[in-house]
């Protein structure tokens, strides 16, 4: 009888964790073309992510956006967010992260409520990020 209340008790536990409402982070593989693996996007990684969309981002200005190695990741704020740059003009509501290794970062944003897609490259570390516990734990 104790066992059954304690099993109970530890679904009971399981379930009030799991946060449904929560934003997930797609991480795919170029490589491998795939998604490798899903996280939840914790206030640590929001934050973290806001920072890197916030270090100096400018316009990007090629023409080719396929990497040849590294990760992608895909996040879609519940809340779009504010940033801060000027580069940004309306909240955000989901990004695509690019991150080749020795390559500066690019992001591809989508807006809240206006129409169309910018893509910026921004001053972080791909590298950094890529080998950060917030990524690959």
């Amino acid at each position: 009888m104790i066992l059954k209340i304690i099993s109970i008790a530890l679904l009971a536990l399981n379930l009030n964790l799991h946060q449904p409402d929560q934003s997930m982070v797609q991480i795919f593989d170029v490589q491998q073309e795939k998604v490798v693996k899903q996280i939840p996007l914790t206030d640590d990684l929001s934050m973290s992510l806001i920072g890197l969309l916030d270090s100096s981002p400018k316009m990007y200005g090629g023409m080719d956006m396929n990497p040849k190695s590294g990760l992608i990741l895909h996040v879609e704020f519940k809340n779009p967010v504010k940033l801060t740059s000027a580069v940004y003009t309306d909240l955000v509501k989901e990004v695509y992260l690019f991150l080749e290794p020795g390559e500066h970062p690019k992001s591809l944003i989508y807006y809240n409520t206006q129409r169309g897609v910018i893509v910026v490259v921004l001053k972080g570390d791909s590298d950094q990020f890529i080998k950060s516990d917030l990524v690959i734990p």
